[in-house]
């Protein structure tokens, strides 16, 4: 039997019939780590080694926990080496999503549905890298061929988005490349750090920045260059909801504090964090723009890993979970000084899904949409994207939800999008079936069109680009 057919987890005709009414819909991936300048260059890949596994330390993990030396993962060994190591573990990834994710990313980029035991490593490996090679696997047709009008990178706020802008002025590719303003270098300060940052942003400001009103100015200068470059959107990552509690004078003190070397006490460092955030958002709101939150990760912990590879390597955890308490206070601080912008929260721990939608209907309104974002990291897995869903809708609107986002560094991850959307027509479907949902096949279609592109059109409002009917 072939695992990837045409109707991979649809068990129904209900389910069958919703994802025939949207497989084609576009995507609309407003949250991902992919690389302008490797979108802009557009060169082949030598190997799947470099697309598959370069940069993907889901993989990574798997990886270490069936024994295989760091070398053939982060490592010295040659690219087939490491091909080796990973495909012939991927058989035992059963249960794992990378099972599903890699079936997937076969089939669809590379016409490949046999089980990778039963191919000859080396000939497997020599097919993919001689598809890599040809022209429809440029990065640039590869995005066309998952059918993907918007990619939405993240990106240092003293990035110049050069290859941002090449990407504009190229008339001959029609995606949406958009920078996302990612300032939690400069919102998470501390005695290490903060000249760093006034460093690098005086660099990209050409501005001497010597007290907190001119970071601040040199922050809101610099989200002023992202919105002229094409940005509607912040994306945060805390490991804990920030803190409001703090008056200008003490800012500025603090500030000045951490300039000379103080080390401030970690409560005090969250209020400030709240503060900048909460200037930031100022912004925000002026433009338009969606503040995404993703909140709760446990980075970095295996010191000697980190030391030895750096971040982003598969040693970050699923963190406690957040305060309801600091969430609902932090929202409505920004809700009383009227620079509550368009919101979108996501939290590490699956736990904490049903507080943070109950949370965003605490704020939702009109003037602002706060809502639960996508299932995260750890819970973008079956089970844990259908108890999302379901979460999402116990306490909110299912019809309003944003939809699938990537968050990823490659370009083959747009098959997760298809797994979502298996997931949901299954899930909706199913309660067709039971009687539990009304049977109209209309309706229904268009509120998976809404979670899967225009609930995101709409939100971001990138200029031009027009809901699908």
């Amino acid at each position: 039997m072939v695992l990837i057919n045409n109707d991979f987890l649809l068990t129904n005709q209900k389910s069958k019939q919703l994802y025939d009414s949207i497989k084609e819909v576009p995507i609309y991936d407003f949250h991902c780590h992919l690389s302008p300048k490797e979108i802009y260059e557009n060169k082949n890949f030598e190997t799947i080694t470099q697309l598959w596994l370069r940069h993907d330390h889901y993989k990574w993990r798997l990886m270490r926990v069936n024994g295989i030396d760091e070398s053939l993962i982060t490592g010295n060994a040659n690219d087939f080496d490491k091909f080796k190591a990973f495909i012939e573990m991927l058989p035992k990834t059963i249960m794992n999503p990378m099972y599903h994710w890699c079936y997937i990313e076969l089939a669809r980029y590379f016409d490949h549905y046999k089980a990778v035991q039963h191919t000859e490593t080396l000939q497997l490996y020599n097919d993919l890298n001689a598809q890599l090679q040809k022209e429809s696997h440029k990065p640039r047709n590869l995005l066309k061929k998952s059918n993907v009008k918007v990619v939405c990178t993240t990106d240092d706020p003293c990035d110049d988005l050069v290859y941002h802008q090449r990407l504009a002025e190229d008339t001959s590719f029609d995606i949406e490349i958009r920078p996302t303003f990612r300032p939690d270098y400069y919102i998470n300060l501390n005695h290490d750090t903060i000249h760093q940052a006034i460093h690098r942003l005086e660099e990209a400001t050409a501005a001497d920045i010597h007290s907190f009103d001119d970071y601040i100015e040199a922050l809101g200068e610099r989200v002023r260059y992202f919105h002229q470059h094409g940005a509607r959107s912040a994306d945060q990552s805390f490991s804990e909801v920030v803190l409001t509690g703090l008056e200008k004078e003490d800012v500025q003190a603090y500030f000045q504090q951490l300039k000379d070397g103080a080390s401030l006490d970690p409560y005090i460092l969250r209020q400030l964090s709240g503060y900048l955030l909460t200037t930031l958002a100022k912004s925000y709101k002026h433009y338009g723009w969606v503040m995404q939150l993703h909140l709760g990760p446990l980075r970095n912990n295996n010191s000697i890993q980190h030391q030895a590879i750096g971040k982003d390597a598969g040693f970050d955890s699923i963190g406690d979970p957040l305060s309801a308490r600091d969430l609902n206070l932090f929202l409505d601080h920004l809700n009383s000084h009227h620079v509550l912008p368009d919101t979108i929260i996501y939290p590490h721990n699956a736990n904490d899904h049903l507080m943070v939608q109950a949370t965003a209907g605490n704020f939702t309104s009109k003037e602002a949409k706060v809502q639960l974002g996508a299932a995260w990291w750890y819970n973008d897995t079956k089970d844990g994207m259908i108890q999302h869903l379901i979460d999402y809708a116990n306490v909110g609107l299912l019809s309003e939800f944003v939809g699938m986002l990537t968050d990823s560094r490659s370009l083959l991850s747009y098959s997760r999008h298809e797994y979502f959307r298996r997931i949901l027509c299954q899930l909706v479907g199913d309660l067709v079936e039971k009687g539990e949902i009304e049977d109209d096949m209309e309706l229904l279609t268009d509120i998976l069109k809404d979670i899967c592109f225009n609930n995101a059109t709409r939100l971001f409002r990138i200029e031009n680009m027009k809901e699908v009917k």
